[in-house]
């Protein structure tokens, strides 16, 4: 069957706490380009705010000749932006995408210069996935494993998986895989992909869940990730999208995918996002967008996307007691978001419960010598 969202989120270690597999946004290098004339009349104040909001912590280190180029740019790009969404289209025009990579191009030069930017982002590759085998899930949670998929399970015995397997349905709150009719086991080598989940059908229905045993060793990673997964189900799913070719401008698209109003996903976009999406979608490698908004993410992963985003929000949220003194940085505000909807909330109590958390313990209490 062909699928219109493909895998979400594949989970890899290299080095970050929650770091999934990194698509990122890292520009190349050049020599900034000269600013045209001024405007006759100057930016007004809507486009200074939107032009700050993209900018980020660059906002306080550019010169006025480079925010002005800046400004040249998206002046040009605002009113084939808004003529786009007047008539309810979702992808960008070709001029609008060309001159979008010029202004984001523009941002990771002055990423690079000012905030110690990279242009060759975060190096990350995909290695080639074997699959071990894959299990069919029944009604009553009975695995049945698929002859077809069975390969050679490179040092594991089954005996094995199924523990891991006990251990993801333990973590999670009773009932929390009815929605997923495929298990499958992969190994791409240790400390690459960890996991991903993507739905078996045109609805978002049903769901199937992939994990590495090579990266199964660090229980605290592991759960951090089986967590992040889960949360693309949580917002993914049919009760919160629509997979469908007829884009729209009302709420937070992807490609084939249009998020419901009110869904967990479109309540985070409406609420983060906005301001940037539009450079973050430019860019060809998300390390030099992350710089710029650094006290917008809980981690740089973070920093892909809106669905990656919320993900990573989420698993803190679960595993991080909360702080009412916290700072009011993006990145705290967004683990406060979950807390406005009591079923996130019970859900959080259910797992930290079973992990044996008390109210005020983050989940990395329980590894010490992993935190040092």
């Amino acid at each position: 069957m062909s699928l219109p969202f493909s895998k979400f989120a594949a989970r890899a270690v290299a080095g970050l706490l929650l770091l999934s597999t990194l698509s990122s946004c890292g520009g190349t290098a050049a020599t900034t380009p000269t600013p045209s004339a001024a405007p006759a009349e100057p930016p007004s104040p809507e486009a200074q705010a939107e032009l700050d909001a993209q900018l980020g912590l660059l906002s306080k280190h550019i010169t006025e000749e480079e925010r002005q180029a800046a400004m040249d740019l998206w002046l040009q790009i605002r009113p084939i932006r808004e003529a786009r969404l007047a008539a309810g289209q979702w992808a960008y025009r070709p001029r609008e995408e060309s001159l979008l990579q010029k202004l984001s191009d523009l941002y990771d030069q002055y990423t690079i210069k000012y905030l110690d930017g990279d242009a060759a982002g975060f190096g990350y590759t995909n290695p080639e996935e074997t699959t071990l085998i894959s299990y069919n899930i029944s009604e009553d949670g009975t695995l049945i494993a698929d002859p077809d998929t069975a390969g050679q399970l490179e040092g594991w015995t089954e005996e094995e998986l199924m523990l891991l397997w006990r251990d993801m349905t333990e973590l999670l709150p009773e009932g929390a895989f009815a929605d997923f009719k495929r298990l499958t086991f992969f190994t791409d080598g240790p400390e690459e992909t960890v996991a991903w989940v993507w739905q078996l059908d045109d609805t978002g229905d049903t769901w199937e869940i992939a994990v590495d045993p090579a990266d199964s060793g660090d229980k605290r990673y592991f759960v951090e990730t089986i967590l992040h997964e889960y949360c693309h189900y949580l917002t993914l799913n049919s009760s919160q999208v629509t997979y469908t070719s007829t884009q729209t401008t009302d709420t937070y698209n992807e490609w084939g995918m249009v998020s419901h109003q009110g869904s967990y996903i479109d309540d985070f976009y409406q609420a983060y996002w906005t301001g940037y999406i539009d450079d973050c979608l430019s860019c060809t490698d998300t390390y030099n967008f992350f710089l710029r908004h650094y006290d917008d993410f809980v981690t740089a992963y973070a920093s892909t996307d809106p669905s990656e985003d919320i993900c990573e929000a989420f698993t803190f949220f679960v595993l991080w007691p909360r702080d009412p003194l916290a700072d009011q940085a993006v990145w705290t505000q967004k683990l406060d978001f979950f807390y406005d909807y009591p079923e996130l909330v019970s859900f959080r109590d259910q797992i930290r419960a079973d992990l044996g958390l008390s109210e005020y313990q983050a989940y990395e209490d329980l590894f010490p010598a992993a935190a040092a």
